[in-house]
């Protein structure tokens, strides 16, 4: 999404649900702000996860739902592989189609109230189990014809 009010097109705010943190990601260098009040970008934006290894976020694009992961941007689209292998608390997520793998541990926070479920507070869950919804597609695509 862009941020029309200060002219930068490279520009996304983010939330993460779990630790109620936001960020400020510029898509083009990878340069990351985080705070604790959203600040720039009216309205949802995009989520992202992060732990000590790994910056992972999703965001509505024109076109397709949208990826930053390694400094780089990928579109979602239903035709990827994209699973979720869990081992314990251990969790792998995997895009074979872009080689990303993403190991983590899941959420401390999981099942800490009603609202807590998977769905709710892990990321990559939401993603493999929602990829290939309509209802993903329309809360991860711009509707706006001049949007990025």
């Amino acid at each position: 999404m862009v941020d029309r009010e200060s002219g930068m097109h490279n520009r996304v705010e983010l939330k993460n649900v779990v630790i109620f943190e936001f960020c400020m990601l510029n898509t083009k260098t990878g340069k990351t702000e985080f705070y604790k009040t959203k600040k720039k970008i009216k309205g949802f934006t995009g989520i992202y996860f992060k732990d000590d290894y790994t910056f992972f976020a999703l965001y509505p694009a024109k076109n397709d739902p949208t990826i930053f992961f390694n400094g780089k941007e990928y579109s979602i689209n239903r035709n990827l592989q994209i699973t979720l292998a869990k081992q314990g608390k251990n969790r792998r997520f995997i895009i074979e189609d872009y080689g990303i793998e993403i190991d983590y541990i899941e959420s401390k926070y999981l099942d800490w109230d009603v609202w807590s479920d998977e769905i709710s507070i892990d990321l990559f869950f939401m993603i493999e189990q929602r990829y290939k919804t309509e209802e993903f597609y329309e809360q991860y695509t711009l509707a706006n014809e001049n949007a990025p």
